[in-house]
Formats: structure tokens, sequence, C-alpha cells
């Protein structure tokens, strides 16, 4: 159910043709009748056989078709601006969803070309620079991650956070951004302060937010301002204000500055989604935002979060993975149509004996992975024509003693479908952006996997050749063919 499910009235989404597509439980309780059952309906349908279903309160307009709301009353009226609403954001997340693959594809290549810098000698100063880069690259990843998250109605991973620290890390990352524009920063938060359960990244994304927001609203008018950050423990609540001496939100406005694509910037610029977020950000996790009265002029927008029970576990530097070891001797086929991060996954396995193959598209991929010896297959999931679910359902078919060899590299594992393949596959899978040493380690798994397991590597024969009658073979066949299969999991190419 998308988010007809979350129309509080009896509703039914209609194409253009006037059928039912989508029903809500209401719209089925009204006929008594499961919802699905009302799918290829038309409306006059579905009033033959239920005479109880009355006329449409109301009809809304839609790109692809309408929604019909069965209710009486002014609750109809209010209730066709979230219908609007709730339309817009389903619409924005499939655009996000696609933004963000594109995003992490473009990532990958950035931290693979950085990655191999790193690991050669330079200069003091150009290790730095390359650190920062890879650093940023993996923190715009998760920022990516998180509003694929909030597009789908996730949730994200939850622990007991430190508010002061988090404030501390936002406020650090705007000073510099607010100093260059003659912004003070003031800062006052109690120190002791009672953690919360939240998504740390989630929450950080709401402070920078309204910290941009409050150095926006002060720049639109002077080239100076001040902007404060206050945190303090109620009973039961942390309450965090972020306030600005910029020139305040108009009272017709404070209720229209949450609504989604509303933007009061008169240059046109953002998004209009900030504050949504926020919203739906701090909602999720049982807390507001709201915008309080400020005296002298100026805005201040607080948050209110229930304030956890749970104490944080004292911070333990994690200690370091061990470097990964690179395959060698082995046959490595890559699939990716993403030219950047084709040339990462080749240079990752170059060198050590390994020869490598690469395709763009799964169509070429196929006839050589049938016919071939292959080690191991690395293949993004999504891509034009037979993508790399498609590409593992023709080996499944045609020569599935390769399934085991696979990786699968994803920008989407969150994708409802997406998770859904890879439940049932079982593939080892990487998510995008790459990191080299992850890389490694899941190659050699598979790899090692494969060799204890002594898998026969069959190649697909011809049906006159399986049905010939097999040769008498000598007392010691079997040690001979171990010891082939051997060799050829050794990596013979």
């Amino acid at each position: 159910m998308s988010w007809i499910g979350e129309i509080p009235l009896p509703a039914m989404r209609l194409d253009v043709a006037g059928r039912v597509v989508e029903a809500n439980r209401l719209a089925g309780k009204l006929l008594d009748r499961a919802a699905a059952e009302l799918i290829g309906a038309t409306l006059a349908e579905l009033r033959a056989a239920a005479p109880q279903l009355p006329e449409p309160a109301t009809t809304i307009p839609l790109a692809d078709g309408s929604v019909a709301l069965f209710a009486e009353g002014g609750l109809v009226k209010a209730l066709q601006q979230q219908v609007y609403h709730l339309s817009r954001l389903a619409s924005a997340g499939r655009l996000v969803a696609v933004v963000v693959h594109e995003i992490n594809n473009a990532l990958s290549g950035i931290l693979g070309y950085a990655q191999f810098l790193l690991a050669q000698p330079v200069a003091v100063e150009a290790r730095r620079d390359l650190a920062r880069i890879h650093d940023e690259a993996l923190r715009t990843a998760r920022v990516a991650q998180n509003l694929l998250r909030f597009s789908r109605g996730g949730r994200g991973e939850r622990a007991a956070v430190r508010v002061e620290e988090l404030l501390a890390r936002c406020v650090e990352l705007k000073r510099r951004d607010l100093a260059l524009r003659s912004i003070k920063l003031e800062v006052d938060v109690d120190g002791t302060l009672p953690p919360i359960e939240a998504d740390e990244a989630l929450l950080s994304q709401v402070i920078i937010n309204l910290l941009t927001n409050a150095q926006q609203s002060i720049s639109a008018v002077r080239d100076h301002g001040h902007v404060t950050v206050r945190a303090r423990a109620t009973r039961r609540r942390i309450v965090i204000d972020v306030s600005d001496d910029g020139p305040g939100i108009p009272d017709h406005l404070k209720e229209r500055v949450f609504e989604p694509f509303f933007t009061s910037r008169s240059d046109g610029s953002g998004t209009g989604l900030g504050l949504t977020l926020c919203r739906e950000i701090l909602h999720d996790h049982g807390g507001e935002v709201r915008i309080v009265e400020r005296v002298p002029p100026g805005a201040t927008l607080r948050i209110s979060l229930p304030a956890g029970t749970k104490q944080p576990a004292p911070p333990r530097p994690a200690p370091p993975p061990p470097e990964a070891e690179l395959i060698s001797g082995r046959r490595v086929v890559v699939v990716e149509d993403e030219p950047a991060l084709r040339e990462v996954l080749t240079r990752a396995f170059s060198g050590r004996g390994n020869h490598v193959i690469t395709f763009e598209h799964g169509e070429d991929a196929l006839p050589f992975l049938v016919n071939e010896q292959v080690d191991l297959i690395v293949s993004d999931i999504h891509r034009p024509g037979l993508d790399g679910m498609q590409l593992y359902d023709q080996l499944a078919k045609q020569r599935p003693a390769l399934l085991r060899r696979i990786i699968f590299v994803t920008g989407d594992a969150l994708g409802e479908e997406t998770a859904a393949f890879l439940r049932r596959s079982r593939a080892e899978t990487l998510r995008k952006p790459l990191k080299l040493d992850d890389l490694a380690r899941a190659a050699r798994r598979v790899v090692e996997r494969v060799s204890n397991q002594g898998e026969l590597f069959q190649v697909a024969t011809p049906a006159v050749e399986e049905a010939a009658p097999p040769p008498v073979a000598p007392a010691d066949a079997p040690a001979r063919a171990a010891g082939r299969e051997e060799a050829r999991e050794a990596g013979a190419a």
C-alpha cells in the first residue's frame, strides 16, 4: 500500500480510464470487501454491486488519473491538500532514488581513484588533500543514503546519542561558513543533557539545515548577523533552539514554511523541502519542530525530542580492519555500465596474475560467462538492458555453478525490489560507493568459499554430447579429476 493507505477516509485511486488501481482499507470496509478486490472496476460497476457506495465527496485530479474520496463535510477540503502533498512526495521519492543511484556511481569513481593515489608514495600535503577528498566523498554518500531512506519512509539505525556532542559536530561544520559571512555563532548547551535514542546522521541533517536557513535569512537583508544555538532539558524532553537576528518569518507564512515545495526566497532558490524533511525526521523520532515568538525581531525554530533512558556506551576506537589481501591468478569478469567505475574495478583486480575481462552490457557478458572459465564475477545490479538481476536468473538456467562466484555492487540496497532479490540470491553484495578493501575481502571470501567446497565448474555442452555413453574410466580417475579441479580452482586461465 502506498500513500493512499495514509488517507484517513475511504479513498480510491483511479487511472485515466476511471478504473480503480489502488484502494485503501477504509474503502474496502465501506463495501464490505477486501481493498484488493476493488482493483480493476469502475465506480459505476462497484455501485451496481454495492448500492451503499455513495458518490465521491470529491475527486482530486492527478497527473496519471484521480483520487476519489468518500466523505462529507469540511474535512474533505483539508484532505485535498494532504493528497496533493503525498502525491508530490511520492514523485519526489522516485526521483530521489534515481539521483542517489547516480551520485553513488560518481562517488565510487572518486573514492576509487583517491584510494589508488593514497596507496602510492605522495607528498604529505597531497596525502592530506587526498584523505579529505576520500572522507568528504564518504560523507556525501551517507547524506545521499539518508535522503533515500527518508524518501522511502525507511527507518535508520537508532542508538543512544549525546546531544551536546552532536550539536558540537554540527556547529563545527557550519562555523567557518558563518564566519565568512560575518555571522557570529553563539552556543549555549547544557553539558548534563540526558541521551536520546536517535539516528544521529538524520538529526545532524536537521541541525545543519536549520543553521543554513538562519544564515540565508540573515544574508538576504545584510552582510552580518548573529545565530544562537541553545539546548536544555525539561522534565521529559530535550529542547533545542536555533535563533537568528534576521528579518523573521511573517505571521501569514508561519504555517506554510513547513509545506513541501514552498519557499519564501524571492530569488526562487531552494527546493522548498528543507523544513518539510526536518519536520518528518523529527516526527519519526517522536519529536517536533515549531516557530516560537522572538523579541527582538528574528526567528527561532524550536526542536523538541523525547529524552532517552539508555546511557550511551563509552566511545571505543574501532580496531583497524586487517589489510585485505588481493586474490591472484584468477579470471575476473566485470560487468558495469559506468566507465569510471568499470575502470576502478579493472584496476583493483589488475596485477598479481589476474586476468580481467570487462563488459559494459549484460547481453554481451552472458555468452562469455556461459561458455568460458571464470573465477569471479563483479556486476552492478541496475543498468540498461540485461541488468544484474536478469543476468543472475539467466545464469541460474544456463550455468548455475557460477551463481556462487558473483559479487553484486549496488547503490540501491534499500529498494524493495533490490532487497528482495538480494535475500533470494544470498549473493555477496557491496554497496556503492565502493571501498577497495571491502571489495578485496569480498573477492577473497568468494574465491576461498568455492575452492574449499571443491565445486565442479561445468561448462554447458550440447545435448548430443550429454547423451553419449560415458567412457570406461580407469581406477585412478577420481583422483585425477580431483587434481584437475584443484588446479582449475587455483586460477588456471
